[in-house]
């Protein structure tokens, strides 16, 4: 669920402060949402950074500054802010790119 926080935001962001053309926003979400589905990041081992490079094409491609940064190469984070004017309050929205294995006989 957090990965599809993180695509349905990507697809709100660009027209902020505008009323957004649901239908649009839906099939964006949707064509990041089963890309970040196919991708395998399953723990052990992660191999986050594929989830990372991916979301931060999809900023760069919207104009959003981010930072890919980590101690493991495979296991990198990302860093995105954009910056408001200082009239409301901040929110941060924070996730895991990896995996969680389950039982594959269910």
């Amino acid at each position: 669920m957090k990965k599809m926080a993180v695509v349905l935001l990507l697809a709100v962001l660009p027209g902020f402060g505008q009323t957004p053309d649901w239908t649009k926003v839906h099939e964006e979400a949707m064509r990041h949402f089963r890309a970040l589905v196919q991708i395998d990041s399953t723990d052990p081992p992660g191999n986050e950074t594929r989830v990372i490079n991916y979301l931060k094409k999809a900023l760069d491609a919207e104009g959003i500054p981010s930072i890919v940064d980590g101690k493991d190469p495979a296991r990198q984070n990302l860093i995105a802010r954009i910056r408001g004017n200082g009239t409301k309050r901040p929110l941060i929205i924070m996730g895991h790119a990896d995996t969680v294995r389950v039982e594959p006989e269910k």
